[in-house]
C-alpha cells in the first residue's frame, strides 16, 4: 500500500503495551474520552510480549501503529534479514496501519542505543542512501514504512534536517512522521531560532503522522539544551507549531500523543485539547 492510501485514524496515544503510565485502556470504550488508535514501540524479539498484552485489542479491531526500534536507517549497510522478518511479523500480527522509525543509528554491535541514537549525516549522499533502505523496508513490510525526523543534539550537515527528510521522502516515495519536539530540539542544537525553518519547501503533503510530546530544557554552561521528553506535558511550542501548520498537512492520518510515563489525568488534558484542535480545523471530520 502507498502511504497516500492509508486510512484516516484520528488522535492516538503512544504508550507501552503493558499499560503502565499511562494506562491506555482507560482511554478506550466505554470511557467517554477515547483514543482512535494505539501506537507502541517494540524490539524485534518481543512478539510474544505484544501478544500477551494486546491480543484482545487486536481481536477487537483497535487500529495499531507500530514503531520499530532496531533498524539503522541512517546506515547504508544491509539490515539483518532476521531483524527485518521478525519486525515485519510484529507489524503483520498487529494489523498495523503503518510503521515508522526515526532516521538514525539505533544499534551498535548488537547494543540498543535507545535515547543515545545517532542521527544521520544531513547531506545529499546520505539522503540517497537512506532512501534506498527505506524503499527496501517498504518492499518487505505488510504496511507502509514511514520515516521520522530524529532527535538531534549535534549535527553533521550540509542541509537543514527538513530538507534532508524531504530528499529521502521524495526519492523513496515515502510518507513522513513529523516529530515536532525533535524538530524544535534540532533548531536549538544547531544554533537556529525556533521559527527559522525552511517550511516553504517542505513536502507537508507527505506527512502522515505528527508526534506531540513535552520538551525538557536544561542549562549547560551558558547554553540551553532542549530535548523531546515524553514524560513531560506537551509544550506550548509544540502546540503552536501544529496550530500554525496543520492546514498544510492534507494527508495527515494520525496525531499521536507521545505520553509514556505520564499520569492518566495529564493524558486526558492533552487528548481533549487535541480533539478541540482537530474539530476546529475539520481535519478528521
Amino acid at each position: 500500500m502507498h502511504f497516500s492510501s492509508i486510512p484516516t485514524l484520528g488522535v492516538g496515544l503512544a504508550a507501552d503495551v503493558s499499560g503502565v503510565l499511562p494506562n491506555y485502556r482507560n482511554f478506550l470504550p466505554p470511557n467517554s474520552d477515547t483514543i482512535d488508535y494505539l501506537s507502541f514501540g517494540a524490539h524485534y524479539l518481543q512478539l510474544a510480549r505484544v501478544k500477551h498484552y494486546i491480543d484482545d485489542l487486536i481481536s477487537l479491531g483497535l487500529p495499531i501503529v507500530f514503531h520499530p526500534i532496531n533498524f539503522n536507517i541512517a546506515l547504508e549497510e544491509s539490515e539483518d534479514p532476521e531483524v527485518v522478518s521478525r519486525t515485519a511479523a510484529i507489524a503483520s500480527h498487529c494489523n498495523a496501519v503503518w510503521t515508522g522509525q526515526d532516521v538514525g543509528i539505533w544499534t551498535c554491535r548488537g547494543q540498543y542505543l535507545g535515547s543515545f541514537l545517532v542521527p544521520a549525516i544531513f547531506d545529499e549522499r546520505s539522503a540517497l542512501e537512506v532512501a534506498k533502505k527505506v524503499r527496501y523496508l517498504n518492499e518487505n513490510f505488510p504496511c507502509p514504512f514511514l520515516i521520522e525526523n530524529p532527535p538531534v543534539t549535534f549535527s553533521l550537515e550540509t542541509m537543514h534536517m527538513l530538507d534532508f527528510i524531504s530528499v529521502v521522502a521524495e526519492n523513496a516515495d515515502a510518507g513522513i512522521v513529523l516529530d515536532i519536539g525533535h524538530l524544535i530540539g534540532y533548531q536549538q542544537a544547531t544554533g537556529r531560532q525556533v521559527n527559522d525553518m525552511p517550511l516553504g519547501r517542505f513536502p507537508f503533503h507527505r506527512v502522515v503522522e505528527v508526534h506531540l510530546a513535552g520538551l525538557q530544557f536544561s542549562r549547560i554552561g551558558n547554553d540551553t539544551n532542549i530535548i523531546d521528553q515524553h514524560a513531560y506535558p506537551v509544550h506550548d511550542l509544540c502546540w503552536q507549531f501544529l496550530e500554525r501548520n496543520i492546514d498544510r498537512m492534507h494527508n495527515l492520518k494520525g496525531l499521536t500523543l507521545e505520553q509514556e510515563f505520564c499520569e492518566d489525568e495529564l493524558v486526558l488534558t492533552h487528548l481533549r485539547k487535541a480533539r478541540v484542535l482537530t474539530r476546529h480545523t475539520g481535519l478528521f471530520s
